[in-house]
């Protein structure tokens, strides 16, 4: 999933009120705006079997389909190789408008080498390894710049996921009263995954480990006064462990198959922690295809920490029409349904439904809440041998609306 997306608040009183301190990212990019373009084309590379049959481009428009003429990227990206710009804009007002800039090699011939993609350990064509390095800037001064890798060995039976990067975006904290403190976060963070299949199956298991060092400084003399730890240097790290199971039948916009991926990470001194803390993290996808012309979707999230926490890193609901970290607690839950019905083989409909629940613990300053959010939203096939979608969604959230363009999945 990749989305950016753009938000209206409205003013009023009719919707819930916030209470406690809660952080919601008014003045910071989403990271999936920041990482949108590298993220999209590493989603490319998985697409080896459905690359068999690309169409050769002689006599052929670069940008139509000779299946149905109409428009149609699957032969522009079938002859991608190198080195491939991506520029992805940022359309967040609350952070102003800006960009991420991508530059990104796909390892093994680019994108026009997945039709000879190897065979790996099940059947399925091996991905290519993909690398990336790119920065993100909004006029507000949010910005950032990542280094990172997907790799692929052994004939798929190794998976590896890495990054680093250097972050500064800008947030606004919240205290019961309703009175709003701005604050920046800026520091390195660096993550390392690695995954081993077991045996022929789609079950991988792995560990991950996280670092983060940060700095919190607020933009006011005025301190939250509700907060334990308002602001410094502050360094997390953390070991964890992973397990995935994916049968999607496709990874841009899925129609039948689950993947459920499940973490613990625990933050300890003895890994050089200022904080000690455990974050459990569950996140499952159901699609279904009950009629060649209807596609069923659901997402059920739910993320739990325990122990010294800071503010900004609390489970918070992720919803359309929900904005990051508006509602958090000791533990978040987000259940998200979705319906997509295809009025023609290019052209879909979109509409979605979902809730979120927070626990905000024994001891915590904010109150259990909950939420409910939905809206429309359309599609257009813009490359079919890829299988991959594109199109916006349209959200009603409590307080505001917010618009999603979206690529490939809406999760």
């Amino acid at each position: 999933m990749v989305m950016t997306g753009t938000a209206r608040r409205r003013t009023g009183t009719d919707g819930p009120t916030q209470t406690g301190v809660a952080a919601r990212p008014a003045r910071a990019a989403r990271p999936g705006c920041t990482f949108a373009a590298a993220a999209t084309l590493s989603l490319f590379v998985q697409a080896g079997a459905l690359a068999q049959d690309v169409p050769p481009a002689g006599g052929t428009p670069m940008f139509r389909d000779p299946q149905d003429g109409a428009f149609d990227i699957s032969a522009w990206a079938a002859t991608r190789t190198g080195v491939i710009p991506v520029l992805s804009p940022i359309t967040e007002p609350a952070v102003g408008f800006g960009g991420a800039l991508g530059l990104v090699l796909i390892h093994g011939g680019g994108l026009a080498g997945l039709k000879d993609a190897s065979m790996g350990v099940t059947g399925k064509p091996v991905p290519p390894s993909v690398s990336a390095v790119g920065g993100a800037l909004t006029e507000n001064e949010t910005w950032a710049v990542f280094a990172a890798h997907i790799g692929y060995w052994g004939g798929d039976r190794w998976r590896y996921t890495g990054g680093v990067g250097r972050l500064s975006p800008r947030l606004d904290v919240y205290t019961s009263a309703g009175d709003s403190y701005t604050f920046n976060l800026d520091g390195w963070a660096l993550v390392q995954e690695v995954r081993r299949r077991v045996g022929r199956t789609d079950l991988f298991l792995g560990t991950r480990y996280l670092f983060v060092d940060s700095t919190t400084r607020f933009e006011t003399e005025a301190l939250p006064p509700e907060l334990a730890h308002p602001g410094g240097a502050t360094h997390e790290s953390a070991l964890g462990v992973v397990a995935e199971v994916d049968t999607r039948d496709n990874t841009f916009t899925p129609s039948r198959g689950t993947q459920v991926k499940a973490s613990a990470m625990f933050f300890d001194e003895s890994l050089g922690s200022d904080r000690e803390y455990q974050r459990y993290t569950a996140d499952g996808l159901l699609f279904a295809n009950p009629h060649r012309r209807l596609v069923l979707a659901g997402r059920l999230r739910t993320q739990s920490v325990r122990g010294d926490e800071p503010f900004y890193a609390r489970p918070y609901v992720r919803l359309r029409g929900i904005p990051a970290m508006r509602y958090q607690g000791e533990t978040a839950v987000s259940l998200d349904a979705e319906a997509r019905w295809g009025l023609t083989a290019r052209w879909w409909l979109v509409g979605f439904a979902g809730a979120g629940w927070t626990d905000a613990g024994p001891v915590r300053i904010l109150e259990d809440e909950s939420v409910v959010a939905g809206g429309v939203g359309f599609r257009y096939l813009i490359a079919r041998l890829l299988g991959l979608q594109m199109g916006l969604d349209v959200a009603k959230g409590p307080e505001e609306w917010a618009t999603y363009v979206v690529f490939g999945s809406s999760w």
